[in-house]
């Protein structure tokens, strides 16, 4: 799913219109109420528009005219893939390539008319700075769909990007504040807000975030960034750990210490963007609606507290900055998501089912050991084909795994999904922190374990009623462990968690649990601490 070299819309597609005035007129006959084929319609006329001979300014009209309905269609198709399990179905995957695609021919329409610019054409060189910062929408726009599937934009696209702002650099234009002429608007932004603003998504750890947090991220960054200024010096040492981007090739932003300084080099100034993010995250904690502090009507706490926070640590703290290191000798292991998988994965045996095929040894070891080796591995082998081959490339002391994923997995997977690990050592049981895939289609991703050794259980709620009739659910038992201290707990399926709930557990003996406290709540499950 690389960036296109040209967008896959129908090339005989017609111009319905040949000046602004008939794009308005055409306009007005989009399906409002069908986002899809409003966007079809619109990705047609945007690449016959490229193929098109025509003034440059008037096409600059016409593409500002289209502007508003472009950003509403793909605003609402990528709710249909954000935050959907990876790989995407065909379906999803198809709007994305769609969405993409429109972005990027919509920058090159943008492009005819910078380069008519620049060749100072009389008509349309006046409005070079709001054709760069076009462009640099457009091509920002691009890269966080990558981001929202949690794919690694190409290179080409950086490249991109970095050029349009050189250019604004070079002539003069990167702090024009640029005036929405054509819509009769106040003052937009900068080149300098627009190239800020996809390095800040970048920066933000993209991978690690929902689909949720980063449209919050994108609609706050539209403001923040013009707080962050960019030298051509580096900054004098401080608390806040110092990023530059080298605009000269294709390379993404990285700690200063990473980058050998040069004419191309560009320093960012997070002074005053580190100061408005702890004074919101302090209006936060004194009750201050999110609304009232312009993060948006559909923002709610504690989660915009917690984003924010998380904003702060990557920015100007360099959060995740550090490069995974990888394995020298990468360590095999089988891998499932979800509590059902994960359940027969790690070798859950249902006794119950399996009473008439007992022989003598399997009834000795579920009486002293609790499990039956001949079933567990009969069980281990019923998972494999909901289980995957991954490799372990890098595992730290305080329970995080760096992982590869096989190339052919066909398994999905999303953000804070519950996923198993089968080892040679021990099974454990973690969530998934994020997921990044590069251009070469490798899948990496970062996992949180829990900790202890989990026990495959089932459970069931006790109620005052006879349970008999009540159906047992697939979880898993960890013990308290001292260092760090952490209770007992149980991961449940998503949504049984209730303040004092009592569950019948059947593993190695039968015994009751009381939930306490809900420790976290993941995609697919919940974590509690019992007693």
């Amino acid at each position: 799913m690389s960036i296109p070299t040209q967008s896959p819309a129908t090339p005989a597609a017609a111009l319905q219109f040949r000046d602004s005035a008939g794009c308005v007129r055409w306009l007005a006959t989009l399906p409002v109420t069908n986002p899809q084929l409003s966007q079809h319609m619109l990705s047609e006329q945007v690449v016959a528009l490229s193929a098109v001979q025509l003034a440059p300014l008037e096409r600059l009209k016409i593409l500002e005219a289209m502007r508003e309905r472009v950003i509403y269609a793909q605003t609402e198709l990528a709710k249909r893939y954000g935050g959907k399990p990876l790989p995407l179905d065909q379906g999803d995957a198809d709007t994305w390539r769609d969405v993409v695609n429109l972005w990027w021919i919509l920058g090159q329409n943008y492009r005819q008319c910078l380069d008519a610019s620049r060749n100072v054409d009389p008509a349309v060189a006046p409005h070079a700075a709001l054709l760069t910062l076009r462009c640099l929408r457009a091509t920002a726009c691009e890269m966080f769909e990558h981001f929202l599937i949690y794919r690694e934009p190409e290179a080409a696209a950086w490249r991109t990007f970095h050029e349009l702002f050189r250019y604004a650099e070079e002539q003069g234009l990167s702090r024009v504040r640029v005036q929405d002429v054509f819509a009769k608007r106040d003052p937009d932004a900068t080149c300098t807000d627009a190239y800020v603003q996809g390095l800040l998504v970048h920066l933000a750890n993209p991978h690690a975030l929902s689909a949720r947090q980063m449209t919050f991220l994108w609609r706050w960054l539209e403001k923040w960034a013009a707080l962050v200024n960019l030298s051509s010096q580096p900054l004098p040492k401080g608390q806040i750990p110092a990023l530059a981007v080298d605009f000269a090739g294709e390379a993404v932003p990285a700690l200063a210490s990473a980058i050998t300084h040069s004419a191309s080099t560009r320093h960012l100034e997070l002074e005053q963007l580190s100061k408005t993010l702890l004074h919101t995250m302090a209006q936060l904690k004194q009750g201050q609606p999110p609304a009232q502090l312009g993060l948006g009507e559909e923002a709610r706490q504690p989660s915009c507290e917690h984003l924010i926070l998380l904003l702060y640590l990557q920015w100007c703290r360099a959060g995740t900055l550090r490069k995974e290191e990888r394995s020298a000798t990468p360590d095999p292991v089988d891998v499932s998501f979800g509590i059902a998988d994960v359940h027969k994965l790690l070798g859950w045996v249902d006794k119950a089912a399996n009473t008439q095929e007992l022989n003598a040894r399997d009834k000795w070891e579920l009486d002293n050991l609790g499990f039956s080796m001949r079933l567990s591995n009969t069980a281990r082998q019923a998972a494999i084909k909901k289980s995957e081959s991954w490799q372990i490339l890098d595992q730290s002391a305080s329970g995080f795994m760096y992982m590869l994923r096989d190339p052919g997995g066909v398994l999905r997977m999303t953000h804070n999904q519950l996923l198993g690990v089968r080892r040679t050592d021990s099974p454990r049981l973690g969530t998934v922190q994020w997921i990044r895939i590069n251009s070469h289609n490798e899948t990496t991703c970062g996992v949180r374990l829990f900790p202890g050794t989990p026990q495959p259980v089932k459970v069931r709620p006790v109620t005052p009623n006879d349970i008999k009739g009540q159906e047992y659910e697939a979880a898993f038992m960890t013990p308290a462990v001292a260092m760090p201290a952490v209770a007992a707990t149980l991961i449940l399926p998503a949504g049984w968690f209730q303040s004092g709930r009592l569950l019948e557990l059947q593993g190695n003996d039968k015994r009751t649990a009381k939930l306490v406290r809900l420790i976290e709540r993941g995609a697919d499950y919940d974590r509690c601490a019992i007693e």
